[in-house]
C-alpha cells in the first residue's frame, strides 16, 4: 500500500506541475476522490488490525505481570514484534492520506 500511495502521490504532483488549461481537471478531481476513498477505508482496516493487535498486546503483558511464566514471556513477544510494524506502517499511511488531502485542495483550486 505505502509503495502504491507513493507512486499515486508522485503521478499527482506531476499532473498538477505539467498540467494546463487542456487538463480535465474535474476527471483528475473525481479520480482523485475514488482513490482517497480507497486509502480511507484501508486505513481504517489497518488502524483496526493494528488497536486488536495493541489490545492483545496488553492483555497479555497484564497477565504477565500477575502470572510470570515463559509461555506468556513468548506470546509478549511475539505481540510486540507484530505491533511495531503495524504502528509504524499505520503511521506512514496516515501521513500519506493527509498529503492526499493536501493534494485535493491542490486540484480544487485547478476546476
Amino acid at each position: 500500500m505505502i509503495n502504491f500511495l507513493k507512486k499515486y502521490i508522485k503521478e499527482i504532483e506531476e499532473i498538477l506541475e505539467s498540467g494546463g488549461k487542456k487538463t480535465d481537471w474535474k476527471r483528475v478531481l473525481n479520480n482523485h476522490h475514488k482513490t482517497i476513498g480507497f486509502m480511507q477505508h484501508e486505513r481504517l482496516i489497518h488502524l483496526l488490525v493494528t488497536l486488536a493487535f495493541g489490545i492483545k498486546f496488553l492483555i497479555v503483558m497484564v497477565a504477565t505481570l500477575f502470572y510470570p511464566n515463559i509461555v506468556l514471556l513468548v506470546i509478549d513477544g511475539i505481540l510486540l514484534v507484530l505491533v511495531v510494524p503495524y504502528v509504524f506502517h499505520y503511521f506512514r499511511l496516515e501521513n500519506g492520506v493527509q498529503k492526499l488531502y493536501k493534494l485535493n485542495k491542490e486540484i480544487e483550486k485547478r476546476v
